[in-house]
């Protein structure tokens, strides 16, 4: 019974020690960000991405460069498309007065 309780409580350690991870590692690339849309994307992806790394044998290892690649990815698409949005307005003919 001992041991179950102690491997209990290491879990409860882990599990805690990648959750602080996790939270400080999308704080940081959320300050980094000033989008509030971009803000929605990179938390789906931190989200994600730990379910991912749980699923490997040492997700506080695989957390942190997924994470990056996958934020990454998500302000680049984000960028993108404020881009095409943007774009797409100023070829817009004006609107006529009736």
């Amino acid at each position: 019974m001992q041991a179950i309780k102690a491997k209990t409580r290491l879990d409860d350690g882990v599990t805690t020690q990648f959750g602080i991870l996790k939270q400080r590692l999308l704080l940081q690339r959320l300050n980094e960000v000033p989008d509030p849309a971009t803000h929605a994307l990179i938390m789906r992806q931190a989200d994600e991405t730990a379910f991912l790394a749980c699923l490997t044998s040492y997700p506080r290892l695989t957390f942190p460069c997924l994470f990056e690649e996958r934020a990454a990815a998500a302000t680049e698409q984000a960028r993108r498309q404020a881009r095409l949005y943007w774009n797409g307005l100023e070829r817009q003919p004006p609107a006529c007065a009736a």
